[in-house]
């Protein structure tokens, strides 16, 4: 089986580990675990307005998909609209989480550090690890995508007729 390249970072479990995922599956057993019905309605409130405030983009996104490819699957017309814009749906939650667990990551370390080195380690760290932290978060955003598509398909769809 083919390495996925999704690098899980633990957060919801304090876990500061990089981990290959080895099944496509993997990454969404994972999450449903991890992820309450708190957490994925938080997310669904982001993407809802998300979807909601570029919906002229997405509407473009959505025509694109039925000329082109056909496509009137409209949950994953929405997956793939995140993906094909790699964008988050809350970028200050975002940043703050990211931030939240590359500072968890420096005090794990167990080194007294101050403010230049700490400020360099935490650079560090989000160096090395933002593209995957990105991914991960794509990849829960997804996730929620399918598990409340009930309750975030009808307001979009709602919006693109408007």
């Amino acid at each position: 089986m083919p390495l996925i390249t999704f690098i899980i970072l633990y957060p919801m479990q304090n876990q500061l580990l990089l981990k290959p995922i080895w099944s496509k599956y993997y990454i969404f057993k994972q999450l449903a675990v991890e992820l309450s019905a708190k957490d994925l309605e938080t997310m669904r409130i982001s993407a809802i307005d998300f979807f909601l405030k570029d919906i002229e983009t997405l509407k473009n996104f959505i025509n694109k998909m039925k000329t082109d490819f056909n496509q009137d699957n409209f949950v994953f017309v929405l997956k793939m609209f995140v993906l094909s814009n790699n964008k988050i749906f809350n970028m200050a939650e975002y940043m703050k989480s990211q931030s939240e667990l590359a500072e968890k990551y420096i005090k794990s370390r167990n080194k007294t550090l101050n403010t230049e080195e700490r400020r360099d380690a935490l650079n560090k760290w989000i160096e090395k690890n933002a593209e995957a932290y990105r991914k991960y978060t794509i990849t829960k955003q997804i996730y929620c995508i399918e598990k409340m598509s009930t309750k975030i398909v009808p307001v979009i769809k709602q919006a693109i007729k408007e």
